[in-house]
């Protein structure tokens, strides 16, 4: 009888637990994989479903390359939100998806920093002058190699790269852009959509004849918590005005 004390202690604290919120199973949790860019309004809505639901949901946000080659790796994921859609055909033809969905779409903007606007910054040919510095995303992120695609067009790729005005290459658009709104940097490239949620003034937006189309896209990932991973998905949907509040559209 001496384990009936213990085993009533136990359910006792797994009662408490519940009650208070903090005990989950693996049916009411789930793991989201998210680009940097998505994380204000993500993390609202994510708070917002978790008091609705009674559901925990993690959030992992990165560059869409590198999450993308994490969940390849067999790390585990419920449900994917890529910045650029070749990522989440990437998981489809790999077999990694039960579901995908095209779900936002955005644009490529310049953006000056307190001491760029000083410079005289007022459109991407200036950003070749002397003295200016830049900051490019990591190709690895999707908005560096929207950027670079973008600038190789305009012919000003080689001339940055060979003058020296490309000065860094964060791993994330948000990097790119606290960089700028810390005034580390003159000029970096970012969505239109960070640039909002920064406060951050738009010098110019590059058609997608440029960039090439900018989609977000959403993948609930096979073998994962698959039943909450798409009613998470529809939720966001529900709400896709907090995403316009950004800057950006339904795809």
């Amino acid at each position: 009888m001496r384990g009936v004390p213990i085993a009533i202690g136990i359910l006792s604290v797994v009662v408490i637990a519940a009650a208070a919120g903090y005990y989950y199973t693996s049916s009411n949790q789930l793991t989201v994989f998210a680009a940097a860019s998505l994380k204000k309004p993500l993390t609202k809505l994510a708070k917002q479903y978790e008091k609705e639901k009674g559901v925990k949901v993690a959030l992992n946000f990165g560059p869409s390359g590198g999450l993308t080659a994490q969940i390849l790796q067999g790390q585990k994921c419920d449900l994917f939100f890529s910045a650029d859609w070749k990522y989440v055909v990437k998981l489809q033809k790999a077999g990694k998806t039960i579901k995908t969905k095209k779900f936002l779409k955005d644009y490529l903007v310049l953006v000056v920093s307190k001491t760029g606007k000083e410079k005289g910054i007022k459109d991407v040919e200036d950003i070749t002058k002397p003295g200016v510095t830049v900051a490019v995303a990591d190709p690895k992120a999707p908005v560096g190699e929207y950027t670079q695609r973008a600038l190789k067009k305009l012919g000003l790729w080689d001339t940055i790269v060979k003058n020296g005005n490309l000065k860094a290459r964060p791993g994330t658009v948000n990097q790119v852009a606290t960089m700028v709104k810390n005034d580390q940097i003159d000029a970096g490239f970012v969505y239109r959509s960070v640039a909002v949620g920064f406060g951050l003034p738009i010098v110019q937006m590059f058609p997608h004849s440029l960039t090439g189309p900018i989609i977000w896209g959403a993948a609930v990932i096979k073998g994962g918590n698959e039943r909450l991973a798409e009613d998470f998905l529809n939720y966001c949907l529900e709400h896709i005005d907090e995403f316009k509040k950004y800057g950006w559209s339904p795809a």
